[in-house]
């Protein structure tokens, strides 16, 4: 049975707007005033210019953004206020669409808000709140005619900060205005001042053109399930700088000219293992550049625009192609690893070639050709060295490799690492010592035990039986002694760098001496 027994009361308590104040810092809560700004003029269709200037004043805790986009028109200034409220519609190809972001960005940021706006009409009105009508449950908001300021004109001034905004922050958010709004600023008509003083555009399309590795620009669009079209432009290659330390590489992602999420480098854009590989310096040359454009609901970002949702249809329909690319141009970062300064740094100007995609969705391919073969590394260069060797004397690959896995181990990031290599290497040198009695002097046991012993004359013996220079023997048996003090001694073994590199030295004189084996420096 299904009878109605009432009606329930859905209006949000006003309270929900100071749950949400941790979510919003500085950046995001300006970009939402911006974002605002850029949608009236957007919707108007972009008919003049537009001017936004953001004036921060730490001393008095006040923050004011004035726009002349276009005004807000007394219809709309519920909007100012109404969650879910908004100006624009979900087909706009407009940056806000859930009504929520700009509400959320000014409690956030202050405790007193008032917003002053003149649309077309020639009317200036004023719509203004504080904490205490946040206290309340009423959703009535008066709102007032006041003295006129410039037609299309909105000017937001926010009082009583929650926010820090001294000179560290205004830099950072200086900083983060100039990427977010990179695409905008980069036109003739859009200026964004902050303080007065221009933001200057902050793109990241900078480019090495190492022959065969061209930056590609890659182009095409989809069709959304309710049938509406989203172009793709996506630019891809390699750095023109190696940047590790700052982590500006992987994936970008801007949204109708947005930059909503910079320099991804998770699992969802192919940092993993078996694709583009973990997050790495060695593939920090690795940049991808997307922009979608389109209508604001099909946009994959959140109610903030601060990262992307993954989950979201048409992040997922490029989702397979975008890993492509991502792993192979991270294939050839990795693979000239070590060669950046000659194989890559060089070419700073060519071609980006164009590459259209006429069904993302399906699509596989970055049309990249393999990456070029990587350095081997330690083990396989010294395997292929001593092959010969290891042919004719089948004894000797476990004393190159002794060497080859001290060397390995001292690299390791552990506090005894040089260690535990010394010790590897005194038990490959006396390895060495045995298999050349036992292959070249023919010795029974018994002999070897003799010889082989550590004696006060051990040495003495061994140099009797074993051909090497006396020189190469003073040395031997200083290694010897130094390691018999610290294995014996009391204090805790201590290995520094440049006696890790002697006694790596010697090891492999001795192999090579007795063995005619190889081992690079």
């Amino acid at each position: 049975m299904r009878q109605q027994v009432g009606i329930l009361d859905a209006i949000p308590a006003k309270r929900m707007f100071m749950s949400i104040i941790a979510d919003y810092d500085l950046s995001k809560s300006i970009c939402e005033l911006v974002d605002n700004a850029l949608d009236v003029w957007t919707r108007k269709r972009r008919e003049s210019s537009i001017s936004i200037n953001v004036i921060l004043d730490d001393e008095a805790r006040t923050i004011q953004v004035i726009d002349n986009a276009g005004g807000v028109p007394p219809e709309e200034l519920r909007n100012i206020v109404g969650p879910g409220q908004s100006g624009s519609s979900p087909t706009d190809e407009t940056i806000g669409i859930f009504g929520v972001g700009t509400k959320r960005a000014v409690v956030a940021l202050a405790k007193h808000v008032s917003v002053t706006t003149r649309h077309a009409d020639g009317k200036t009105y004023q719509v203004e709140f504080d904490d205490s009508w946040l206290q309340e449950e009423d959703w009535a908001l008066p709102y007032y005619q006041v003295d006129a300021i410039d037609t299309h004109t909105t000017i937001v001034n926010l009082q009583n900060l929650r926010v820090s905004v001294g000179q560290d922050q205004q830099d950072m958010l200086r900083r983060h205005l100039s990427a977010t709004y990179a695409k905008f600023l980069a036109l003739d008509d859009v200026t964004l001042r902050m303080n007065g003083e221009p933001v200057q555009p902050r793109l990241f399309d900078k480019w090495s053109y190492p022959p065969g590795y061209e930056p590609r620009h890659y182009y095409g669009s989809i069709r959304s399930p309710k049938g509406r079209e989203i172009s793709i432009d996506v630019l891809a290659g390699l750095s023109n700088e190696s940047s590790p330390t700052s982590g500006a590489y992987g994936v970008y992602m801007y949204c109708n000219d947005r930059l909503v999420a910079p320099a991804m480098k998770s699992y969802e854009v192919g940092f993993t293992r078996g694709q583009a590989g973990m997050p790495h310096p060695k593939v920090s040359l690795t940049k991808v550049i997307v922009a979608l454009k389109g209508d604001a609901e099909e946009m994959p970002w959140n109610s903030s625009k601060s990262d992307i949702s993954t989950k979201h249809h048409v992040f997922l329909a490029i989702h397979d192609w975008l890993v492509r690319v991502v792993s192979d141009y991270a294939a050839v970062s990795r693979a000239l690893e070590g060669k950046w300064p000659t194989e890559v740094f060089p070419y700073k100007t060519g071609a980006i070639i164009d590459t259209p995609i006429p069904d993302f969705i399906n699509a596989r391919r970055s049309f990249l050709p393999d990456p070029p073969k990587s350095k081997p590394r330690l083990p396989e260069r010294v395997a292929k060295q001593n092959e010969l060797v290891a042919q004719t004397s089948p004894w000797t690959v476990g004393l190159f490799e002794g060497v080859v896995a001290a060397k390995e181990i001292a690299k390791l990031s552990l506090k005894q690492a040089h260690w535990l290599s010394f010790n590897l290497l005194e038990l490959t040198l006396a390895t060495a010592f045995k298999e050349y009695l036992v292959h070249n002097r023919d010795m029974d046991e018994r002999r070897l035990r003799e010889l082989l012993s550590r004696t006060d004359n051990g040495i003495a013996l061994l140099a009797e039986a074993i051909p090497l220079e006396e020189g190469l023997w003073r040395r031997i048996e200083l290694f010897r002694t130094r390691r018999d003090h610290l294995f014996f001694g009391r204090a805790t073994p201590t290995i520094t760098a440049a006696e890790m590199s002697g006694a790596t030295d010697l090891v492999s004189e001795v192999l090579g001496h007795l063995f005619e084996i190889e081992i690079e420096a």
